[in-house]
């Protein structure tokens, strides 16, 4: 392992701030923090309230029925599908995820990230990457190949690594639903709920998974429901980015000298 010089290092000037300077630093950075922290705390709470709709309406089948009450357990009618073997909404159809969303990979790989780059860039890490260059502009839900198996959504220009799986939704509506149901199913993935813990998942894996959707203004007026929550979330996401490029960037310039805070 390469050693750097001793005596250099000992040479070093670090900077030494008055207590007055030192505290408006560590306030300036703390106000940041503070913020980045409230924000993923938003971001949770909007996402829990995103999900537990979706289980009550396209898991659970009770969504508001004609006259605002729970459909199933109000005694909505229900039906038997043969493909699925169980009972459904009528009304409603199955359908194979292959059929909702458009299925890609990423291309790159683990080098093409950079400590400078502006774009996002998507890999089996839980930690988002930057990189240089794009692949993708549009709104799409990322799946970790294997790994982590994280679930991220994003809306814009990215790049991603090539065991991540990129699934565009053919309408904006099936955004969420998409969304969750890809989380639902990494779950039993990697759970062993069905019959085995797997290392990574297949892009016939992801092209098989069974949805259920109602008619589409049913479909249109669930969505929009959750696409709210989701885009909020999303937006504080974003901020949050660019909240921790601008501590990222701020911090050794204050550490030098190079800028000051005013009072």
């Amino acid at each position: 392992m390469p050693r750097g010089d001793k005596a250099q290092i000992m040479e070093f000037k670090i900077p030494v701030f008055d207590l007055k300077t030192q505290q408006s630093i560590a306030a300036v950075l703390s106000a940041l923090d503070k913020k980045i922290a409230l924000n993923k705390q938003i971001n949770a709470r909007l996402e829990e309230m995103a999900k537990t709709l979706y289980d009550y309406w396209f898991v659970q089948f009770d969504f508001p029925d004609a006259n605002g009450k729970p459909y199933k357990s109000s005694g909505g009618e229900m039906v038997f599908d043969e493909t699925l073997k169980r009972e459904i909404p009528k009304g409603w159809k199955p359908f194979k995820l292959s059929e909702l969303v458009t299925l890609s990979t990423g291309k790159e790989d683990a080098n093409f990230a950079t400590e400078q780059g502006i774009y996002p860039f998507f890999t089996c890490s839980e930690k988002m990457l930057k990189c240089d260059v794009y692949s993708f502009d549009t709104q799409a839900i990322l799946l970790a190949g294997n790994g982590t198996f994280s679930v991220k959504r994003f809306t814009g220009r990215f790049n991603a690594y090539q065991r991540t799986y990129v699934l565009e939704p053919k309408s904006k509506n099936l955004y969420p639903i998409v969304y969750f149901v890809i989380i639902d199913n990494v779950i039993k993935f990697t759970s062993g709920s069905r019959g085995s813990i797997i290392k990574f998942i297949t892009r016939g894996d992801i092209e098989h998974i069974d949805v259920v959707l109602p008619n589409d203004i049913e479909n249109m007026r669930f969505s929009e429901v959750l696409y709210t929550y989701l885009l909020q979330a999303e937006l504080l996401e974003k901020q949050n980015y660019q909240l921790t490029q601008l501590r990222d960037f701020l911090l050794p310039m204050l550490m030098n000298g190079q800028v000051s805070v005013a009072e």
